[in-house]
């Protein structure tokens, strides 16, 4: 199998896709825990170590594409779907729901309450 050699311009749009990629995982995470700086630091250090284990692949390759669209999608999670809270009573929390917080009607959510569903059938799915 020959293999196909990037031009400098395509690494250089790679190396954008990838860096861009990252510091939005990394703005996610930054709405999603904040206030939590123990989770907060946890999450970003994982960010890091992932992506620099990944540093190695090779440009334009096919698990290079699919790190990337997998970081989007934890971004897309993070930033939408999850939702610190803070105890402020006996059973009760203040939720920290931000501006990129997806909100859904009760009948959707009572749908989707109990369903198991990849985060393909998720991302692909319109509310």
């Amino acid at each position: 199998m020959a293999s196909r050699y990037l031009s400098p311009a395509e690494i250089a749009t790679n190396r954008f896709a990838v860096l861009a990629t990252y510091r939005h995982l990394l703005r996610a995470t930054g709405i999603a825990f904040k206030g939590d700086s123990q989770t907060l630091l946890a999450s970003r250090t994982h960010a890091r170590q992932s992506f620099t284990a990944n540093r190695s692949l090779e440009a334009g390759g096919t698990k290079a594409a699919q790190g990337v669209e997998h970081a989007q999608g934890v971004t897309k999670i993070l930033r939408e779907h999850v939702v610190q809270g803070t105890k402020v009573g006996e059973e009760q929390y203040k939720l920290n729901i931000h501006e990129h917080t997806q909100r859904l009607d009760n009948d959707v959510a009572g749908t989707l309450k109990g369903t198991k569903k990849s985060f393909k059938e998720i991302k692909d799915s319109v509310f």
